[in-house]
């Protein structure tokens, strides 16, 4: 049987600091391109160790040199891309085994009105204590913090 990809839990956000940037390192981006090399080291000299080709894709920023932004996709692989390739927008992915109830208001008793997918990536439109508002396929809805990676625990997004 194929293997069983544990979701990374989602963290308490580690003490941020400014970056190269003047943007907070850590944080949450999206993949601006359909095709994102992830280099081992900070230059385009490095081998490249892997190709995402999931425009959207959450991935979490945790250093920064020069142009390059050394990122973390939620299964926890870490590597080197270029600035250009990433984007501010916020996503998140549906994480879990089973389908991600998207409710009309943020309460778990409201009307389901869709259902995501684990592996679904949703544009990311606000962060509430228990509730995420996304948006995926025209479908705008709110679905458990519980339930997506590319939120820090605890934080608030507008």
């Amino acid at each position: 049987p194929p293997p069983v990809l544990a979701a990374v839990e989602p963290q308490e956000r580690p003490e941020t600091r400014i970056g190269d940037s003047g943007l907070p390192v850590p944080r949450y981006v999206s993949l601006k391109s359909g095709e994102v090399y992830l280099r081992e080291g900070p230059s385009s000299g490095h081998k490249v160790e892997w190709v995402y080709v999931r425009r959207g894709l959450p991935v979490e920023v945790i250093a920064e040199y020069d142009v390059w932004r050394r990122i973390r996709d939620s299964d926890g692989v870490v590597g080197w891309v270029h600035k250009g390739m990433l984007d501010g927008k916020r996503s998140v992915l549906i994480t879990g085994t089973a389908n991600a109830a998207l409710h009309e208001t943020p309460a778990a008793d409201a009307p389901v009105i869709a259902y995501a997918q684990p592996g679904v990536v949703a544009r990311l439109k606000g962060c509430g204590e228990s509730f995420c508002e996304i948006e995926a396929q025209s479908i705008d809805g709110f679905v458990s913090r519980s339930e997506v990676w590319g939120v820090y625990a605890g934080e608030t997004v507008e």
